[in-house]
């Protein structure tokens, strides 16, 4: 069989991550409130400036611990500024950005259990790819460092345009 056809089958018959499906519909119920994110989610719209990775960051920790998590707060934070970063530096710069998306991001965090996904959307289509880290360089390690401090990482096209990039946290 040809491998890309296996592949497909194979992807098929896997069963589907839980968070997938809300990330694809990108259905979030935007801009949470401080101290109000509900049992499961969280979710924010943010402009697209020199301010947004610090502003994700600190949502990003805020929910943590309104959800007792904060054990996880040094790997969330690092890789939440990896990923508003790269959408900030790379997605919408390469391609025209989805309409309505052209100068914002949005960041989303969800909980099941104990899995919890923090997933960046930006108006680009164009999916990320890791490439082998320059030690030496002064960029280019982001995606080496979420995959590094995550449990598993990829992106997922929104069926409204552009696509999310998430990050898994046991």
């Amino acid at each position: 069989m040809h491998p890309v056809v296996l592949e497909a089958v194979l992807e098929a018959d896997s069963p589907q991550p839980w968070w997938l499906p809300s990330l694809r519909n990108g259905t979030f119920r935007w801009d949470t409130r401080p101290g109000h994110a509900s049992h499961d989610s969280a979710s924010w719209t943010l402009s697209r400036g020199s301010g947004s990775v610090h502003a994700a960051r600190e949502l990003a920790m805020a929910v943590l611990r309104e959800w007792s998590m904060a054990r996880l707060s040094g790997d969330v934070e690092l890789v939440v500024s990896e990923l508003v970063t790269n959408a900030l530096r790379h997605a919408q710069a390469m391609t025209p950005a989805a309409p309505g998306y052209e100068n914002v991001i949005q960041l989303a965090m969800l909980r099941r259990g104990g899995e919890l996904v923090c997933a960046v959307r930006d108006g680009s289509d164009r999916l990320p790819a890791q490439r082998e880290p320059d030690f030496l360089a002064e960029t280019g390690r982001g995606l080496h460092l979420v995959s590094c401090f995550s449990r598993s990482w990829g992106s997922v096209p929104v069926a409204s345009g552009g696509k999310f990039v998430w990050a898994l946290f046991t």
